[in-house]
């Protein structure tokens, strides 16, 4: 008898974990409705990827492809239990985008956490921001969307 109740309350024990992972699932296709792009899913992480395609940038007077650049908006969204959400992310902003795009993720909720350069010598002048926040998806995406909307896409 013993063994069994050992048995069964190992068997009870390893399948936590899988209903924990099954409750930590978002649904990507809101973050697609939103953002108005394709999301990328794997396990249980939703991530956001948008080059910035209509910025000319040179760098050490050559130009330069976004991709190259990291010309990029990108963010992932992780469900950590069954009411927060945490999402983190980088966007490469013109300078002068800096500023209007910070105050929108604050007045969101979301932290900036890093500003600052990856190179030198670009043209323009290009700043990488991270931010960070745990909260509701719906309403971090649409902040994130929001600041997105005050620069030049």
């Amino acid at each position: 008898m013993k063994k069994y109740i050992v048995f069964i309350s190992c068997l009870v024990l390893m399948s936590f974990p899988a209903l924990t992972h099954a409750q930590k699932q978002l649904n990507c296709n809101e973050l697609q409705l939103i953002f108005n792009t394709k999301v990328e899913s794997e396990n249980g992480i939703c991530s956001v990827e948008m080059f910035r395609k209509t910025i000319d940038v040179t760098h050490m007077d050559k130009k330069l492809s976004p991709k190259t650049m990291e010309l990029v908006f990108h963010f992932s969204f992780e469900q950590v239990d069954n009411k927060h959400t945490a999402v983190m992310g980088e966007l490469a902003l013109l300078e002068e985008e800096v500023n209007p795009v910070m105050d929108e993720l604050r007045k969101g909720g979301l932290e900036v956490s890093a500003l600052h350069n990856h190179m030198i010598h670009e043209r323009p002048r290009i700043m990488y921001m991270h931010f960070q926040g745990i909260g509701d998806m719906n309403k971090q995406a649409k902040t994130i969307k929001r600041a997105i909307d005050k620069t030049s896409k």
